[in-house]
């Protein structure tokens, strides 16, 4: 409504309704003092009037309405194809504790742990959804994956067993064993400190996964976390995709990860 009004102001103190306008008042002037002007001629003049008002009443209209700001995609570029992007994407909010920072243990008084702290990735909320290496196991044992051991890597002597990581994120399969068909994107990666974070998506839905592998020199292995952003169980997806990484990364580069009695990594 504002915006309508405000363009009714607009073309009241246009130049070309100043001009009719003028001629109107003009009209009706003269017809007063010397009744020269017919009441035909001022309707002609109103007649004019109104169409101007409607040429630039449109115009006033688009000038006034901000145009709406352009959305981000709801999908990767990498995704399977297009089908579901018409679907609002679940994305929820990337948590702010992600990254490598000092963290407090939950059981740093019992003997069995008796480091106050510890510096790595963030630890598992204890929603079923989440894998986390950093955490010592006795703080979260549910959640708990083995981290790892990349001394083993046929890497040449130049390369980094980061650059192993890298090279199997930027070749995943996207929609392997039916997950992460929204595709995926990596956020950050730092050689240096030998840390990666990858944004996996789901296919119809959009949920976001936070995955990060970060070398820990403390331990000479790779502290790797992957979680759910938002829900409770994620079908095994999270389980599925350090599966992956992990058995390309054993047969391809020569890690050697610690495996359960049925074989699986979680």
């Amino acid at each position: 409504m504002m915006q309508f009004v405000t363009a009714v102001i607009l073309i009241l103190h246009s130049p070309l309704a100043s001009v009719a306008y003028n001629i109107n008042n003009n009209s009706n002037h003269n017809h007063n003092n010397s009744n020269k002007i017919s009441s035909n001629q001022n309707s002609k003049d109103r007649r004019a009037f109104l169409s101007i008002a409607a040429i630039q009443l449109p115009l006033a209209i688009l000038t006034t309405t901000p145009l709406a700001a352009p959305q981000p995609s709801a999908a990767f570029d990498n995704r399977l194809d297009d089908r579901y992007t018409d679907r609002t994407a679940q994305t929820g909010v990337r948590p702010d504790n992600l990254g490598v920072k000092s963290r407090t243990s939950s059981t740093s008084s019992k003997p069995s742990s008796p480091q106050e702290g510890y510096q790595g990735l963030a630890p598992c909320d204890g929603r079923p959804n989440c894998w986390c290496s950093s955490t010592p196991f006795e703080d979260n044992p549910a959640r708990y994956i083995q981290p790892w051991d990349s001394t083993n890597s046929r890497a040449g002597a130049a390369a980094k067993p980061i650059q192993d990581l890298k090279k199997v994120i930027d070749t995943y399969e996207v929609g392997q064993t039916n997950i992460d068909g929204g595709g995926f994107q990596i956020i950050e990666y730092d050689e240096a400190r030998g840390y990666l974070y990858v944004n996996f998506q789901s296919y119809k839905n959009g949920f976001i996964d936070d995955v990060e592998f970060w070398y820990n020199v403390d331990k000479d292995k790779f502290d790797v976390r992957s979680a759910s952003r938002i829900g409770q169980s994620d079908l095994g997806v999270n389980a599925k995709r350090l599966e992956y990484i992990g058995g390309r990364l054993e047969k391809e580069f020569g890690w050697k990860l610690n495996r359960r009695k049925n074989g699986s990594l979680v």
